[in-house]
This record gives C-alpha cells, sequence and structure tokens, in this order.
C-alpha cells in the first residue's frame, strides 16, 4: 500500500479547483489538506497544514504563480510544487522552474497524468508535460558550453538516442536515424532509464539538461 501523500491546491477557478479536490480525493494514496484561490491565501493558509505537494495554477489574482513559488521557496523550501497553467508559454515554463518548482502540466491534460505528477513529485522527482518538454530545452540554459559528465554513466551509444529523444523522436525515428532496430533502441532505453534512476523519457531528458549535457 502506497504511504498517502498530502497534496495542496490552489486555483482562482472554482470549478477546476473543486474538480481536481473531488478527482484526487478518490486516489487512496492522496488526501487534500489545503484549497485556496490565490497566491496571497497560499502564503498564509501553507503554514497552518501539513503538505508534501501543492498544485499551483500559474495565473492567479493578487500573487501568480511565480512569484508565489519563489516566496514559497524562501520561506518553505521544503514544499514542492507543481505548475498548473492553460498555457504552455515561454517565459512562465522557465521562471517557475527556475524559481524552485519540480513540475509544470498544462490543464488539459489528463486526470492522470495529475496524479502521476504528484506521485513522482512527492518521491523527490521532476515532471515536465512533454507539451513544454521542448520550451525548456530551448531556455534552460543560454548556451551554456556542454558538460561531458555523462561519460563513465553513459555510453556513446546511449547518449547518441538521448539527444535523439531530446528532439521529440519516437523509437522507430531514432532507430531510422542511428541505423539500427527499434528493439535495439528499446533496450537501449531501459538501460538509460535506469542508469539515470528515472522512470520515463521525459524525465530523461531533464536530467540530461539540468547537467548541461544538451543544449537546444
Amino acid at each position: 500500500m502506497r504511504p498517502t501523500i498530502r497534496v495542496a491546491i490552489a486555483d482562482d477557478n472554482e470549478l477546476f479547483r473543486e474538480t481536481l479536490c473531488e478527482v484526487l480525493a478518490l486516489e487512496q494514496d492522496l488526501e487534500i489538506v489545503g484549497v485556496w484561490r490565490h497566491g496571497g491565501e497560499v502564503l498564509h493558509g501553507i503554514r497552518e497544514v501539513q503538505r508534501d505537494v501543492l498544485l499551483l495554477d500559474i495565473n492567479m489574482p493578487y500573487l501568480n504563480g511565480v512569484e508565489t513559488t519563489k516566496q514559497l521557496q524562501a520561506l518553505h523550501p521544503h514544499v514542492r510544487i507543481v505548475i498548473l497553467t492553460l498555457h504552455d508559454d515561454e517565459g512562465y515554463v522557465l521562471e517557475t522552474l527556475k524559481s524552485g518548482a519540480s513540475g509544470y502540466l498544462v490543464k488539459d491534460g489528463s486526470v492522470a497524468e495529475v496524479v502521476r505528477a504528484v506521485r513522482e513529485v512527492a518521491a523527490g522527482r521532476a515532471i515536465v508535460h512533454p507539451h513544454v518538454t521542448h520550451t525548456v530545452l530551448a531556455q534552460f540554459y543560454d548556451r551554456a558550453a556542454l558538460s561531458d559528465s555523462w561519460r563513465g554513466l553513459l555510453t556513446e551509444r546511449e547518449m547518441d538516442i538521448l539527444r535523439e529523444l531530446a528532439a521529440g523522436k519516437s523509437n522507430e525515428q531514432i532507430a531510422a536515424t542511428l541505423q539500427i532496430s527499434a528493439k535495439t533502441v528499446k533496450n537501449h532505453m531501459s538501460n538509460i532509464l535506469s542508469k539515470l534512476s528515472v522512470t520515463d523519457r521525459t524525465q530523461a531528458v531533464m536530467v540530461a539538461l539540468r547537467n548541461r549535457w544538451l543544449l537546444p
């Protein structure tokens, strides 16, 4: 049985807020401990509850998600934040992640994606919706020098596959580009995920990004 994850929600849209509460409450390992309408309420209410993950809307009155994230990280650095938005706005993606958010999801994604994001972030991992991964890649480093710290961890071929993965290619497309079989790509992919201690392709790209193994 999974340990209980305490979840707080901040969103100024009442219908979305209530729907999210109802959906998450159906998961046996998730407990709703706080619900707020804007950043001001978050900063006040977060002190009153024990929480693991905060689902935070980016566009809120009084104090938006970016500023709320910055203040939360200064006052409560152990709060894990997943940003929710209707827009994959480039500035917001970079700003929220740089400010300390652990995840970034678009609101038109599936409920399963939100639930998975809560569990991943609670476990200490980062998660970014695939729709905005390329935006992160394009901005996270301003053409900083590449690092070769992947050597000794990944093979040359695995790094080749990771580069193709960052370009958004499927296993079949990677196989065609590298002139190997799709089965071989799949095997390499499993090794990459294992070596990087991640569970999916997006997280693998994020690890490479943070370590400056890749540039846009």
